[in-house]
């Protein structure tokens, strides 16, 4: 059974991966020079030279991957985040390479490496695929499984449970329950049935013969836990041990390794590593194509807004952006020089007084906010996030709002999911605050697209934009 033979199953990967890795360098030196039709300046370089070449780039590719810890049992690891961490490790293998042929005056081919980096990318991702898949079917079948004993009994314990049985490709067989609680022995919990108590575990360790141990208390049963621990220090099954996060308010919680000390991150912004570089590659590319394509419109409404009324053409004003700094964001004027003479802030409201004639029309089709496209490009604002508040209020809303602060582990944007949804200006806070945070749980490139998308139908034509 695999599962008795793990090692030998990772190294079988492991091999397999150096085969991709040396064919895919064979297959990109045959496709750059023989089969393109790419043109040869310089002849066509030995293949003697590109297979010993090959010899050397693979070890190292292999290292490289072995440093991301691709090659440990990554049973319940999602896919995704698998296929993410092959691509990230061949572009660091392509710039090894490129860094080593600089020292060798040029002797690679940069085409030739461009189509490693591509081939050998799809190559490990599609076998990774196709191994899911195999690993899928024979678990379908009753093989290739995990046994377990889940200690706990209350709502983190049922969490665990549900997440084992929504993952069938897990292969994971939960064999019983341990409970903290006497009263709780003889009982099913979804169809699982209590069997011990927390210091008959060993025992019923040896008993089940399971290959993993999940750890699922409340942090009030950590007297339990610890008994638990010590109960299986002699143990030959695997212990995971699950944090207790429920009276904490969790967002993209993960954990780190603090030099060799395990550490939960509660609160973390998406925008981290390469999910940043993305957003950020993203934002410049838009941002900047935005602005040139749009210059005629942006100067008409420039000259429109001068004509209008006196005053500046851009209304400049301090905003709070991620992790709390302070940024200037330009917005077309829409109100009068004077509307805030008084010093107060204020909401605009329907039929405001304080409006210009061409504010009217500018805020109905939000076209006052084109002007943050430069904000995005300086990298003080995404297009997609968080509106960003004045810090008056800002100082108002945390300490009346809970959870308001966690909207700004991301950057403010131009639009975002709660502005979509009518949310808007002088509307609940606290509705805003759920859609902020929703979006910050669950973004993705995809879902920053979707909601620009969304934008020019929605937002142009949202009746809460006065």
């Amino acid at each position: 059974m695999l599962s008795r033979h793990r090692q030998l199953f990772a190294t079988a990967v492991f091999m397999m991966d150096g085969a991709i890795l040396y064919l895919s360098w064979i297959a990109a030196y045959e496709l750059r020079f023989h089969r393109l039709g790419l043109a040869v300046p310089y002849g066509v370089p030995s293949f003697e030279r590109y297979l010993w070449f090959g010899a050397v780039v693979t070890p190292v590719a292999l290292l490289v991957l072995r440093a991301f810890r691709i090659y440990r049992s990554a049973r319940t690891a999602r896919l995704s985040q698998e296929l993410v961490v092959l691509v990230q490790g061949v572009a660091i293998v392509t710039a090894i390479i490129g860094l080593g042929s600089y020292f060798t005056r040029g002797e690679i081919s940069r085409s030739t490496l461009s189509l490693f980096a591509i081939l050998a990318s799809a190559a490990l991702c599609a076998s990774r695929i196709a191994i899911r898949i195999v690993l899928r079917e024979l678990r379908r079948q009753g093989r290739n499984l995990r046994s377990a004993l889940v200690v706990g009994t209350g709502d983190l314990a049922r969490l665990l449970l549900r997440k084992i049985a929504s993952h069938p490709d897990f292969g994971l067989v939960v064999k019983g329950l341990v409970a903290a609680d006497p009263k709780d022995v003889g009982r099913e919990i979804d169809g699982v049935p209590v069997i011990g108590m927390v210091e008959e575990l060993p025992a019923w360790v040896e008993r089940t013969g399971v290959d993993l141990v999940y750890l699922a208390l409340a942090r009030a049963e950590y007297r339990a836990e610890e008994e638990a621990l010590a109960g299986l220090n002699d143990s030959t099954a695997a212990v995971r041990m699950v944090p207790d996060l429920a009276r904490a308010f969790t967002l993209n919680a993960s954990v780190e390794d603090f030099d060799g000390l395990p550490v939960v991150r509660v609160t973390e912004s998406p925008d981290q590593g390469w999910n940043g570089v993305l957003k950020r590659g993203f934002d410049l590319v838009v941002s900047a194509i935005g602005l040139i394509v749009l210059s005629p419109l942006l100067l008409a409404i420039a000259v429109w807004v001068r004509l209008d009324s006196p005053g500046p053409v851009l209304h400049v004003q301090e905003r709070l952006g991620i992790s709390g700094r302070r940024f200037r964001m330009l917005k077309f004027r829409t109100m009068r020089a004077d509307a805030e003479s008084d010093g107060a802030a204020g909401w605009t409201r329907p039929g405001d007084p304080r409006r210009t004639r061409a504010g009217r029309i500018l805020r109905t089709l939000s076209l006052d906010e084109l002007p943050q496209l430069w904000n995005v490009l300086l990298g003080q604002m995404s297009l997609v996030g968080p509106r960003p508040e004045r810090p008056v209020y800002v100082d108002q809303f945390r300490a009346s709002v809970p959870r308001y602060m966690l909207r700004h582990h991301v950057k403010a944007g131009i639009t975002g999911w709660a502005q979509i949804h009518g949310l808007r200006g002088d509307t609940p806070l606290e509705r805003r605050i759920e859609y902020d945070l929703y979006y910050i749980r669950n973004w993705s490139l995809g879902f920053d697209v979707k909601i620009l998308l969304l934008t020019l139908v929605r937002v142009f034509r949202d009746a809460s934009a006065h």
